[in-house]
C-alpha cells in the first residue's frame, strides 16, 4: 500500500517506491491507558513507533537523495496508508541501515 501511494505522489519517488520491496518494518504500538483513575474519558487514538529497515547500500541511497521535508514526505504517505480503522497515527518514525541483506 505505502508503494502504491510514493507512486502517487510523483514519478521522482518511484525509486524509493521500488525500494519498498526490500525493506524490513518495525512496528511498536504505545499503549495508552485512557482510564486513569479520577479523569474524565477522552478517546485517543494510539501512538505507533514506526522503523523502516534497509540494506546498507539502500539506506546510504535514501540518505543522498532525502532532505527533511522528503522524511516527512515519506511519514506522511506511510501515516495515510494506514487504515482509519486501525486507529494508530505514527509517533515516531526512523529509517535505519542494516549491513547485509534483511
Amino acid at each position: 500500500m505505502i508503494r502504491e501511494n510514493l507512486l502517487k505522489v510523483g514519478e521522482e519517488w518511484r525509486e524509493i517506491a521500488d525500494y519498498m520491496l526490500e525493506g524490513h518494518v518495525e512496528y511498536k504500538p504505545l499503549q495508552s491507558n485512557p482510564m486513569r483513575s479520577g479523569t474524565q474519558f477522552v478517546y485517543q487514538r494510539a501512538r505507533l513507533n514506526l522503523t523502516l529497515y534497509f540494506p546498507e547500500k539502500i539506506f546510504n541511497r535514501f540518505m543522498g537523495w532525502m532532505d527533511s521535508g522528503k522524511v516527512e514526505l515519506l511519514r506522511a504517505v506511510i501515516q495515510s496508508s494506514l487504515p482509519k480503522r486501525s486507529g494508530y497515527d505514527i509517533y515516531e518514525f526512523k529509517i535505519h541501515g542494516i549491513i547485509g541483506d534483511p
